[in-house]
């Protein structure tokens, strides 16, 4: 098994494949011994090493990082994730070899720091973690710290758990070391937040800094103010730019909470102001520390950004919390503004649109059965925008069983079209797979001609291109892209009917796959609602 893993990680073929080799392997690496792994680890570190070394060789550098693509990267942190299953699983904890942290070390050292696989190695290295690896984790932390910032919560999620009892020498190497790395102070301000507040100490580990941190969270809010305003130089770096805007909010709201554990007064001012810069996590998160020492202004604030979609979740919570929940219109408690600003939330992170919409606005909800659901869900639509007038862009989401919005244009699709292909997008099942052509033929060629024959008679003058052929439950279907009416058009034939799905925006059009996807919607929801019609024909 151990080779197999190796020659999989080590083949030069799409992610797509290595994946799927790697999957009937995945389980077994639960069973694996410890000498094993060490195995393992001992020859992945030695090719790539031999592999590096070559490649020094042949452009006559003298230091080169060893290559690690990105299909390896994505093999390792599913060998990994598995890994971390297996120590949770072992009874009887086995202490890491010496060689096995060293050669763990290399590969941390050998991926590039914004590759998420460090923060995967990082989360293997905290899981039940003796002494030694403790040691090792909080050395790369404060030395060599992952720069993929979303996946940062991995490296800390092992350590913010009730059952472990921090060491005072890593918490001291965190706020020397760790701390002054813009993409983890965040993260471990809220570790210290965590143990403070779960009385895992008795005195917060920056408590000694506190006044220093409060003028600190006032230069943040005021380099804030300077972005917010536009007052940048003409050679100003957009993506540095909004990864500094990312790293204060983060580094802001984890302050915020800081100075609301240890009622920190003398940071009132500074979080005052924060409440008139425009980012709307800034203004709750320093409207709830404020509200949290008994400023009224903090608590009219939470109330007021209750109003605001984006907002909506967390300033409820804390009112809540704090018990003024009263204070809120009941309205913006219901179910439709709760649905209306998980999508705004959604909407505005950083993977995804990366503010929050301008307006957005309920356009259909309904109760159905959806997929992998035992009991109906209410389902929501709405459609949001971003700015005003012609140069609007809008578009449709939903939330309730999920929450999504395509990339692609949905507007002309009506309603069940729209919940069909986020139902068919979200499902995943062993019985619904693609395949090519050639080997759909070989399985089943009666039912394949058949369908060419009814796409070619569809098709008519028209030329298609046959993208992929599915499989539904048994039933066999083809999807084509092409052009009809000089529209750009996907055609899908099954058993039982044609249909013609247009592309629509051709700005934000809809795909082959995305229509696959609505067809597909329009089974599983037609088999789980009898009363659905389907409507892509």
């Amino acid at each position: 098994m151990i080779n197999q893993l190796l020659d999989i990680i080590h083949d030069s073929q799409p992610v797509e494949q290595s994946q799927a080799a790697l999957s009937g392997l995945l389980p077994q690496i639960k069973s694996l011994g410890q000498r094993d792994v060490d195995s393992f680890f001992e020859q992945l570190v030695a090719n790539i090493e031999r592999k590096t070394g070559l490649h020094r060789e042949a452009t006559e550098a003298d230091t080169v990082a060893p290559d690690i693509s990105d299909s390896q990267q994505v093999i390792l942190q599913s060998v990994i994730h598995e890994l971390v299953l297996r120590e949770r699983a072992v009874a009887e904890k086995t202490p890491w070899s010496d060689s096995l942290r060293a050669n763990v070390e290399k590969l941390y050292l050998a991926t590039a720091p914004e590759n998420d696989l460090r923060n995967h190695i990082l989360r293997w290295l905290a899981t039940d973690a003796d002494q030694p690896r403790l040691q090792m984790w909080t050395d790369l932390i404060c030395n060599t710290p992952p720069e993929h910032r979303l996946g940062i919560i991995l490296a800390f999620s092992p350590l913010m758990q009730s059952d472990f009892d921090p060491p005072e020498w890593m918490l001291n190497e965190l706020l020397e070391k760790a701390t002054t790395h813009s993409q983890i102070a965040s993260p471990v301000f809220d570790l210290f937040n965590f143990y403070f507040r779960h009385q895992k100490v008795t005195t917060h580990t920056a408590a000694g800094r506190i006044d220093s941190l409060s003028e600190l969270l006032g230069q943040l809010v005021e380099q804030m103010r300077k972005i917010e305003s536009g007052k940048l130089g003409p050679d100003a770096n957009v993506m540095k730019l909004n990864q500094q805007v990312s790293d204060s909010v983060s580094l802001i709201v984890a302050l915020c909470d800081a100075f609301a554990l240890l009622e920190h007064k003398p940071a009132i001012p500074h979080l005052s102001n924060a409440l008139s810069l425009r980012h709307r996590r800034v203004q709750t998160e320093a409207a709830a520390a404020l509200a949290r020492m008994g400023i009224e202004d903090g608590k009219r604030a939470l109330v007021e950004l209750a109003q605001q979609p984006v907002a909506r979740i967390r300033a409820l919570a804390y009112a809540e919390e704090l018990g003024f929940k009263d204070k809120v219109s009941l309205e913006l408690q219901g179910e439709i503004a709760i649905a209306e600003s998980h999508l705004a939330i959604w909407l505005s992170e950083p993977e995804q649109m990366g503010l929050a919409p301008s307006d957005i606005e309920m356009v259909d909800n309904r109760e159905m059965y959806w997929p992998s659901y035992e009991h109906p869900v209410q389902c929501y639509l709405f459609q949001y925008s971003y700015g005003a007038g012609e140069q609007a862009h809008s578009n449709l989401g939903i939330c309730g069983p999920l929450t999504h919005a395509f990339a692609a244009d949905l507007r002309g699709l009506n309603h069940e079209d729209v919940y069909a292909a986020f139902a068919g997008w979200q499902t995943v099942h062993q019985e619904i797979f693609q395949t090519d052509l050639d080997r759909a033929r070989k399985i089943a060629p009666t039912e394949i001609a058949k369908l060419e024959s009814t796409m070619q008679e569809a098709a008519g003058d028209n030329e298609f291109h046959i993208q992929t052929v599915g499989n539904f439950f048994g039933q066999w279907v083809l999807i084509a892209a092409g052009i009809r009416d000089s529209q750009h058009v996907t055609l899908i034939v099954d058993t039982k009917k044609t249909y013609w799905i247009p592309a629509g925006n051709p700005a934000a059009p809809i795909d082959w796959q995305l229509a696959y996807s609505i067809w597909k919607g329009h089974e599983l929801l037609s088999n789980f609602n009898p009363e659905t019609t389907n409507s892509a024909e």
